[in-house]
């Protein structure tokens, strides 16, 4: 079927199409008789247009979905084609998260067009969880939770050979990251240099720029293993709590899911989300937590090795900040103030945790 251009293109008649009729887990077998969108996303993130669909059944009843599609700024969508980021998602939600322990919402449809376009229609979890908010930050409590389900998340894919035959899922040193990664990394160490001197201490832009001629080097090591399933963009916009307050966590936007090393998903959580001066206080003890939790479901993992791959995987974690300075769109003011968050937090990061050390 033709797909919509946008969420706002989303009509009656193509959700009736798509989603209506007998048995349907989205409207109990009612016809859908209206539908109103909402936009949800802007200002929480660069690769996509996400929105809350408001839909009228034909008996008078109300529900929702949330519909996520293809962002529409050129450059960043640009690198969103060049990394095959909307194929990964759409495949984590049709043959992965079904068989993991990762709360995810309920996928209502996927509908890819012949030019890459996509829709994807999900459950909208508004009603029972409560999404993080990165401009604020993680509490050590929420970090503690989020900490918990990646163990085991990870320790369920641990060196599993079902990786292998996920062969749309890449490694971090795939082709794709290989081209893209490093340039996005260096466009931004002109504008840390001349506009963040400011923001973050002197001691980060000596690290970044460190890092610059070695950056290739750090890319290969982050793909060394061991090998899980990992998600990538573990920050707090991401994350949706439970609102009964029973400890309960659940992830969004698989985009960016890796076949790579687990403890990198807590270095980007802790780096990103957690506010700097407890990040300071708490990151090595949220990482002996981590590594606590996988080795309960028995993973054979040193813990001096997990030190140095979360150290390696926070210095990776410093193209997202460079991404941000130097080429991204943040599309609002709450989109610039999420990337302001973003970047100061792991550029103070990599300095408190002496992550040049592996350099």
């Amino acid at each position: 079927m033709e797909l919509p251009a946008t969420p706002a293109d989303i009509s009656v008649e193509w959700l009736n199409d798509a989603v209506g009729g007998n048995g349907s887990a989205v409207s109990g077998g009612r016809a859908i008789v209206g539908v109103a969108a909402t936009d949800i996303g802007d200002g929480t993130g660069i690769f996509g247009e996400i929105a809350r669909l408001s839909l009228t059944l034909d008996d008078g009843t109300a529900t929702s979905l949330v519909a996520k599609m293809p962002c529409t700024e050129p450059a960043n969508l640009h690198v969103a084609q060049m990394l095959g980021i909307y194929e990964r998602e759409m495949n984590m939600f049709e043959h992965v998260l079904d068989r993991s322990p990762m709360h995810a919402p309920a996928c209502r449809l996927v509908a890819r067009g012949d030019d890459g376009h996509f829709v994807l229609l999900l459950e909208d979890m508004s009603t029972d969880w409560d999404v993080g908010d990165q401009i604020i930050g993680a509490t050590i409590t929420q970090a503690e939770q989020v900490v918990d389900a990646l163990a085991d998340f990870h320790a369920h894919w641990w060196q599993s050979p079902d990786l292998d035959d996920m062969t749309w899922l890449p490694k971090p040193n795939a082709p794709q990251y290989t081209a893209v990664v490093p340039g996005l990394y260096r466009a931004g160490l002109g504008g840390l240099q001349s506009d963040w001197a400011d923001r973050v201490p002197a001691q980060s832009i000596d690290v970044a720029l460190a890092l610059d001629p070695r950056f290739e080097e750090l890319l290969e090591r982050t793909a060394a293993g061991p090998t899980t399933l990992i998600h990538t963009d573990t920050r707090l916009d991401n994350i949706f709590f439970a609102k009964d307050g029973g400890g309960e966590v659940a992830f969004i936007d698989f985009q960016l899911a890796l076949a790579g090393r687990g403890v990198a998903d807590v270095a980007y959580l802790v780096g990103t989300s957690v506010p700097h001066a407890s990040a300071v206080e708490h990151w090595e003890a949220l990482l002996r937590r981590w590594h606590a939790g996988i080795t309960d479901h028995g993973v054979d993992y040193a813990f001096d090795d997990a030190l140095r791959a979360y150290r390696e995987a926070a210095l990776y974690y410093l193209s997202g900040a460079m991404a941000l300075i130097g080429t991204f769109d943040t599309g609002n003011e709450r989109g610039a103030k999420w990337a302001e968050a973003y970047a100061t937090r792991i550029l103070n990061h990599v300095v408190d945790i002496e992550a040049s050390v592996v350099l």
